[in-house]
């Protein structure tokens, strides 16, 4: 988006903290809340918002960030100015500003986003299920039998337990497997027949990445994902997702629409799946522009939080309900 010069913006920033409804575990480690940052642009009278979600994956810490925001107030507004956010050192702080940015331009120009890209008023998402014990995998299992996407966390233990319990209860479910880095090869060539008796629509990032190449000796009809791999400082990125059927693309992974525009431009024969990390919907709500081009979309992240922002997206048996009244990306005075 092209952005007319505003000299009289001004940067704010807070931190904001979300608990989750239940401990969000994955094969790396587990959390019960998220800390995120809100990135506040204001230009008289107009204020953009965007939120910022540091990852320890990708070497980016909140206090960091918040060190950075503090030390850098002036540079930041005249790298706004110039349209050098892309010269920001973190990529979920490019992103948060050029979500402000984008937020902040529509109530200058009296425009809406949602119009703008065509964005329709419901779609379908995957569904997320992390990794829990076997009862209450169940017990979640069971308030998602209606999805038609269940994604589901899984590290080496009680794999096929759990795709058990998922062919009894979620009985139409197509099935994408994430095991975020923490499969090896010797477990994958061991199960990957059994595997593919299950409705399997693909297996997200089961190497770490920088071992994506092992993946050339794993023949299977099974779809792979890169996610972790998948990512704009991976200097090895088209090297490595050739192995790949799909990409899971998400905005805090490449900072700025012009980035992701590039990067996408680049990529060839490759599906995607449109993602997010665990966040409020005022992460989600720039993500929707891409649903057009998503062959998956992994847009559940709100989904998990005890309180979303007011009018956030709203979900039920896998379809999502967006929120007109949502305080992001709309027409002045509405």
């Amino acid at each position: 988006m092209t952005t007319k010069k505003l000299n009289k913006i001004k940067l704010l920033y807070k931190v904001r903290v979300f608990h989750l409804k239940d401990q969000f575990t994955i094969s790396r480690g587990s959390k019960k809340l998220i800390k995120v940052i809100d990135i506040i642009l204001k230009d008289g009278k107009c204020v953009g918002y965007g939120e910022c979600i540091p990852y320890d994956r990708y070497n980016e810490q909140l206090t960091n960030i918040l060190k950075y925001l503090k030390k850098n107030k002036t540079t930041l507004i005249t790298k706004i100015n110039e349209e050098k956010i892309e010269t920001i050192p973190y990529f979920s702080l490019q992103n948060a500003i050029s979500a402000a940015q984008t937020d902040l331009n529509c109530k200058i120009n009296n425009t809406s986003f949602l119009q703008k890209h065509k964005i329709p008023s419901k779609f379908t998402t995957a569904m997320t299920v992390p990794i829990f014990n076997l009862e209450k995998t169940k017990t979640v299992l069971q308030k998602l039998a209606k999805v038609k996407i269940l994604k589901i966390k899984l590290n080496e233990n009680e794999v096929f337990e759990k795709l058990q319990l998922i062919e009894s209860i979620c009985k139409k479910s197509k099935v994408i497997i994430d095991a975020n880095e923490g499969w090896t090869k010797s477990f994958l060539q061991k199960n990957i027949h059994q595997l593919e008796k299950y409705n399997i629509a693909m297996i997200e990032q089961p190497f770490p990445r920088g071992k994506d190449y092992l993946l050339k000796d794993i023949k299977t009809s099974i779809p792979f994902c890169a996610d972790e791999t998948f990512h704009t400082n991976n200097k090895n990125l088209h090297k490595q997702i050739k192995y790949y059927d799909y990409i899971n693309l998400k905005l805090d992974k490449f900072g700025t629409e012009s980035n992701i525009k590039k990067i996408l431009t680049k990529i060839k024969n490759k599906k995607i799946m449109l993602g997010c990390m665990v966040s409020s919907s005022l992460s989600l709500y720039p993500a929707l522009q891409y649903l057009k081009i998503a062959d998956y979309i992994d847009l559940d992240g709100a989904s998990f939080l005890k309180q979303d922002r007011d009018n956030g997206l709203s979900y039920k048996d896998g379809t999502v309900t967006i929120n007109s009244n949502f305080a992001w990306g709309k027409k002045k005075g509405l």
